[in-house]
């Protein structure tokens, strides 16, 4: 094929994308200009800005938001309200040019002067406004300074072999007070440990020290069926002093000092520094007699959300699971909305959360993975069944309410998750799904589900397993 013809097929194709259903482009790019009016040559330069004036066009028609190849920081969660929707037969599209290449970020790049410290480490200087929930170099995720440290190949906090006759050990216990009097500051850190019978997690976030040396905390609230910590399976992390091995980082929120210990090779004067600050990356926010509706989101990279452990509080019926009602993407009172052909990257919390009045949200063709907790979860509001019971336990059968139906329609509807495949979800938060569901009613969800054999870590290798019609009752517990 010669040049000319190629130049030829290439304006047919970008003319009739330009005028697709009749519909109008808007264009956005890293290196636009929210002065621009959004064509291809003058592109905007943020989602707030494009969602605007995406607003503004006619509602017989429909509307491609078209993102261009970069990252996209974003400095506030993207909330899409009853103002932004669309009619079915003229939905509005927001969508990446080219798959895989618009990333969504929650998190901001930081320009940083090193200068070395002591022991390998490094220090920098970071404005006094910025929160640090996690720490990137160079795309990688790094470590926030811990005990025990992490171990290659370890399946339990990423230290220990499974073993469900594990017992108690001294020297790789980070509550000794041997331990503990060696830690100047120890507020801010965060204790984790699993279940004393292994069946999920729970996280504590450290006040300071007692009298008699031992740890001041609180939390230990991210199980319906608590228990003491296990023995074993606990570490400490966000202390100072276990900065000690590479890949490792703290930040002293007073000083405004980020001291990290590079491995061997990396050129901090020329690494690129990623911090995350915000939890969730899109909101949903409607309501039924108002929902958001006819929004689809195409072709992005989900990236750098903020871990929401110690917010993983409500209690789910019949069950020993909590949960935190938020995600990466929140749908709260949406109708006939689609996430489609995404990637999930490294979250940290929940993925893609369906919460209380939504009815038709799509999620179809996405990759998910090492998400912070679940994958998708569908959570509707316990208030709409009869007889609510949160932990295991005797009822009282003589006042059972024995009206047919749920009391109310405040939960999830008629979705559908489909063609997904969603890998390594719960790193941060044990007691997870890929898939979720609690009190959704009627759903009929047709999941066509993915899945990815440990250590194939390509979306090449995903095998197709099952397809399960499910009908939800209103009282489903999770699975």
């Amino acid at each position: 094929m010669t040049q000319s013809v190629q130049k030829i097929l290439s304006a047919i194709f970008i003319l009739a994308f330009s005028f697709s259903s009749s519909g109008q482009n808007i264009y956005v790019s890293p290196d636009g200009n929210d002065k621009n009016n959004g064509t291809r040559e003058k592109p905007l330069a943020s989602f707030a800005k494009a969602k605007g004036l995406a607003q503004k066009a006619p509602v017989d028609k429909s509307v491609n938001v078209v993102f261009k190849d970069g990252i996209y920081y974003l400095p506030e969660t993207i909330l899409f309200t009853p103002e932004d929707s669309r009619d079915p037969a003229s939905p509005i599209t927001y969508r990446a040019e080219h798959e895989g290449k618009a990333v969504l970020s929650g998190g901001l790049s930081l320009k940083l002067d090193w200068k070395p410290w002591q022991k390998g480490i490094f220090k920098a200087k970071v404005p006094d406004n910025i929160t640090i929930d996690q720490l990137y170099i160079n795309g990688t995720r790094q470590r926030m300074a811990r005990f025990p440290n992490a171990v290659t190949g370890k399946n339990v906090f990423d230290t220990w072999a499974l073993n469900h006759n594990a017992k108690a050990d001294s020297l790789t216990d980070p509550l000794v007070k041997n331990r503990i009097k060696g830690w100047k500051n120890p507020e801010d850190g965060y204790i984790h440990a699993m279940h004393s019978y292994l069946w999920g997690d729970m996280h504590w976030k450290i006040q300071g020290r007692n009298q008699d040396g031992t740890l001041k905390y609180e939390g230990g609230w991210q199980n319906n069926r608590p228990s003491e910590m296990h023995p074993l399976y606990r570490m400490v992390e966000n202390v100072f002093e276990e900065l000690d091995v590479a890949g490792e980082w703290f930040y002293n929120t007073r000083e405004h000092t980020l001291y990290y210990l590079p491995a061997s090779g990396t050129d901090l004067k020329t690494a690129k520094v990623e911090v995350v600050r915000l939890r969730h990356l899109v909101e949903f926010n409607g309501s039924k007699e108002k929902p958001v509706q006819g929004i689809t989101l195409k072709g992005f990279v989900f990236r750098h959300t903020a871990r929401t452990f110690m917010d993983n509080k409500e209690p789910l019926l019949r069950s020993d699971w909590t949960v935190y009602r938020g995600g990466a993407v929140f749908f709260n009172g949406a109708e006939n909305c689609t996430i489609s052909d995404c990637e999930f990257d490294q979250v940290g919390g929940n993925t893609i959360f369906v919460n209380n009045y939504n009815r038709r949200i799509t999620i179809r063709g996405c990759y998910i993975h090492h998400s912070g907790a679940n994958g998708i979860a569908f959570v509707g509001d316990p208030a709409t069944v009869r007889n609510p019971l949160f932990r295991y336990g005797n009822q009282d059968f003589k006042n059972l309410d024995k009206t047919p139906g749920p009391k109310g329609d405040n939960f999830p509807e008629d979705c559908l998750v489909e063609d997904c495949l969603i890998t390594m979800t719960g790193r941060d938060e044990k007691q997870t799904a890929p898939i979720h569901i609690s009190v959704s009613h009627k759903s009929g969800l047709i999941i066509v589900l993915s899945m990815m054999f440990p250590g194939q870590e390509s979306t090449s290798m995903k095998v197709h397993l099952v397809v399960i019609l499910l009908r939800i009752a209103t009282s489903l517990t999770p699975f």
